[in-house]
């Protein structure tokens, strides 16, 4: 009964200036079409079934935003090579790293597990680094601190004069 009602609304709110005819087939369902067919009688609908909706707004298509080409930044060091060997009683070493393409960001140096270092330049001037096996990496970051793009971790090897040589 509740399907009837509403394939009358239905047919009713499509159809609410013209008529609607009721079939019943042999095997007792009932069909509801604008159609006149044989066998089929014109229903008269209530007034209160006459509904007329409001027809609704087409969507505007909406347009792709064109999203920024993603920068794919790399970032390399460029000396000391890997596996190097300095050798500086001092104890200075210089990092040098570059990106491509340029950066105007800032490099940040991780040296044995420390991030202290940071600049815009790429360049590292460290001072006061013991003697012994180093391992480091560049990292370019935006200014939120995001990591843009990493070098491969790298090792160093410092050398330093023995303070028993020539000690007389």
């Amino acid at each position: 009964m509740k399907t009837q009602l509403l394939v009358v609304w239905f047919f009713s709110s499509l159809l609410s200036a013209q008529t609607v005819y009721k079939i019943v087939k042999p095997d007792g369902t009932i069909l509801y079409t604008d159609t006149p067919q044989s066998g089929a009688e014109p229903m008269e609908l209530d007034d209160y079934t006459k509904n007329v909706a409001d027809p609704q707004p087409v969507p505007k298509p909406q347009i792709p935003q064109q999203e920024k080409p993603t920068i794919r930044y790399q970032v390399s060091i460029v000396s000391p090579k890997p596996e190097a060997t300095l050798r500086d009683n001092l104890g200075n070493v210089t990092i040098t790293a570059s990106s491509s393409p340029t950066f105007k960001g800032q490099y940040r140096l991780t040296f044995d597990n420390q991030a202290n270092w940071r600049n815009s330049s790429g360049t590292f001037k460290l001072t006061g680094v013991n003697r012994g096996a180093h391992t480091y990496h560049v990292d370019l970051i935006d200014n939120k601190g995001k990591s843009l793009a990493s070098s491969p971790q790298q090792t160093l090897y410092l050398h330093q004069a023995s303070v028993l040589i020539n000690s007389n």
